[in-house]
């Protein structure tokens, strides 16, 4: 069920009732063919978020490519107004007469035997950590940022520009652990990802944009999993440099919109300053704001960091303290896409276990009462 938010869980194990609120698309899916002719003549424009706001889109648009179901969905909070209706281009325009103003939420209750809480994770804002300059300067930007513009399916159509002035970058500078590690912004944890994702990204540079020069900077490279090692050296191999240090700071120049950063290069044990065409913030991650909304509905615990506190973390990782309930992915702790797959079908398994255990103390119960006993 796409687009819809579960309000309220009531029961136990083997029969929990889930109140789900299925949300208004003003759209009807099964009519929408996706012609697109609603959003070429919508006059609202919006960031985009799928894009992380470096393009834009309509009123009424698709959510991202791959949307299930595939048809454009109505903003009414983005939408000029329907009541009374202060534009209705949209609905003049659709053919198949699929938009409808006074469409509405629709309350679905469901029962069920097992819950699994896999609500993913935020990514953290650096804007309070203002040393960087971040929305201050056009050319710093987040590394998911930097995700959307390397993508061919970007909102540059793959073609890597600086967002200063759509030039493409010659030097480019990765700033480790924006948001992770630092007491003093309440996120002491690693964030498990940052690092290889950012070797990652330097070889897509070395392997599409080979001219470019790229430098990190970092506390110590965290590649623990199978092969990150391998991928670490092959990233060093390319060109990239790896500078043990932490910028203070950053500034721009005004005239080329260049960013200068001075950083204490712990390895050699001097002071460096580097001028970069482009600067990336490599931002940890964090449970997600409504985790405390879940906690409540199911009675569930957190850690010190905000992540989902399990049953026993060796013993019972995947399992809740509430008797039914699973945890799957970032929301119980820092993990990569594999480790996220693999809790998932452990929390899968464990489920399935759990409710055929639950069947079959049903049918000897059962069995026993007809049968005397």
């Amino acid at each position: 069920m796409t687009f819809s938010e579960v309000e309220n869980v009531a029961g136990y194990v083997g029969n929990f009732t889930v109140k789900i609120r299925k949300k208004a698309r003003y759209v009807d899916h099964t009519a929408c063919n996706a012609c697109g002719e609603c959003g070429k003549v919508c006059p609202v424009v919006k960031p985009d978020e799928y894009q992380a706001g470096l393009s834009s889109r309509k009123a009424i648009y698709i959510p991202f490519p791959q949307a299930v179901p595939c048809s454009y969905i109505l903003n009414m909070d983005d939408c000029l107004g329907n009541n009374p209706i202060a534009c209705g281009e949209c609905q003049d325009a659709c053919e198949k007469e699929a938009i409808n103003y006074d469409d509405g939420d629709e309350i679905i209750t469901r029962e069920v035997g097992a819950i699994v809480v896999a609500v993913g994770l935020d990514v953290y804002d650096p804007t309070e950590m203002d040393e960087y300059g971040y929305t201050r300067f056009d050319n710093v930007i987040t590394s998911m940022e930097f995700e959307r513009l390397i993508c061919a399916g970007g909102p540059t159509a793959g073609h890597f520009v600086r967002p200063g002035d759509q030039q493409r970058p010659k030097r480019i500078g990765f700033i480790q652990c924006v948001g992770s590690r630092n007491p003093k912004i309440g996120r002491p944890y690693c964030s498990n990802i940052c690092c290889m994702n950012t070797i990652k990204d330097t070889l897509l540079l070395a392997d599409h944009y080979p001219d470019v020069e790229t430098v990190v900077f970092y506390q110590d490279i965290r590649a623990f999993g199978k092969s990150f090692e391998d991928m670490f050296q092959r990233s060093k191999e390319a060109g990239t440099r790896y500078v043990r240090g932490i910028p203070a700071d950053a500034e721009e120049d005004p005239a080329t919109g260049n960013l200068v950063v001075t950083v204490e290069n712990t390895t050699l044990g001097r002071v460096e300053r580097h001028e970069l065409d482009m600067l990336v913030l490599s931002v940890g991650v964090q449970p997600p704001v409504d985790l405390a909304k879940i906690c409540g509905m199911l009675t569930l615990s957190r850690t010190s960091d905000g992540f989902l506190m399990e049953s026993h973390p060796k013993l019972k990782p995947v399992d809740a303290p509430t008797r039914g309930v699973f945890f799957a992915g970032f929301c119980e702790s820092p993990k990569d896409i594999k480790d996220s797959v693999c809790q998932a079908g452990a929390a899968s398994s464990r489920s399935g276990a759990l409710l055929n255990a639950g069947k079959e103390r049903c049918r000897y119960h059962r069995d026993n009462e007809q049968s005397g006993f």
